[in-house]
């Protein structure tokens, strides 16, 4: 097992009402091992008042880092009651984002995802059994790659796991090469794509679910928005740039195009995903 050293560190706290009316917001840190030491994330934590001890949903940033996406998700899932911990993943390595400031390979930011699966299981106000991870781009793909069985077993000795899992626009090709030995843990996963993804191919994600193992598949579920590029959620309006892992990676342009319909749609649906995974009763709030 590749042991996830971790330290929870309260850098500050603060117990105040943040954007959802009745959570706690905590500003924290733990600290992971990684192929080149020890790292220490910074992160938000969230927690809904009088719920504890509650579900909790881990967020993730994309290439770009910290741009709002995370709190404008979260939003919707502290309604329900399910507590959240954004992770910041480029500031302590010094990352600027985007294509030419992320780390190399996804699987060196592995150990950010399963250390905050353990910080958040070490935590009284939260439900050890029912811990979520979504994210978008880069961090869409670590909320699939976490699916994986072997690396369950390889960071957690299979003691502790994710128990649901929401990817968004996780590049889907990334992983079709290695598919047919994707075998999951069996938690339930839902992809969001979006059908005018520069990344992809608008079949790309129904290809990789048609190649997981046959008792995989019955885990995953698929959405796909018809229009959508990647990145629909965007806060920060359109963005055009060249990305060297574009066009199933053959590189090419990227395109976001801001869809405030979709992405009203897409984190209602993600909330209520989270819901039904967690046995929460859904919220009747605006």
């Amino acid at each position: 097992m590749r042991r996830v050293a971790l330290v929870a560190a309260w850098v500050s706290l603060a117990l105040c009402a943040g954007e959802s009316a009745g959570a706690a917001t905590k500003t924290v840190s733990y600290t992971v091992a990684t192929p080149d030491g020890s790292l220490t994330l910074p992160a938000t934590f969230v927690v809904p008042v009088n719920a504890t001890p509650a579900p909790a949903v881990v967020v993730l940033h994309g290439s770009g880092g910290m741009d709002g996406r995370g709190a404008y998700h979260a939003e919707v899932l502290h309604r329900h009651g399910i507590a959240t911990l954004e992770v910041d993943m480029w500031t302590p390595r010094g990352l600027k984002g985007g294509p030419q400031g992320r780390p190399r390979r996804l699987r060196e930011t592995y150990p950010d995802a399963f250390g905050a699966l353990r910080f958040l299981a070490q935590q009284a106000e939260i439900d050890p059994q029912r811990i979520g991870i979504m994210g978008f781009s880069w961090g869409g793909g670590l909320a699939l790659a976490t699916a994986s069985a072997s690396l369950v077993q390889e960071f957690t000795d299979g003691a502790l796991r994710f128990a649901a899992h929401a990817p968004f626009y996780p590049v889907c090709w990334g992983f079709l090469r290695t598919a047919a030995d994707f075998r999951l843990t069996g938690a339930p996963v839902r992809i969001f794509a979006g059908e005018r993804d520069d990344y992809e191919e608008p079949d790309t994600c129904r290809t990789l679910v048609e190649r997981l193992p046959p008792e995989s598949r019955p885990s995953v579920t698929l959405t796909i928005y018809p229009g959508a590029t990647h990145a629909w959620d965007t806060r920060s309006g359109a963005v055009n740039f060249f990305d060297p892992n574009a066009a199933l990676g053959k590189g090419g342009r990227v395109r976001f195009f801001p869809d405030g319909k979709v992405a009203d749609r897409s984190r209602n649906e993600a909330a209520e995903f989270f819901a039904r995974a967690f046995a929460v009763t859904p919220s009747t709030k605006p």
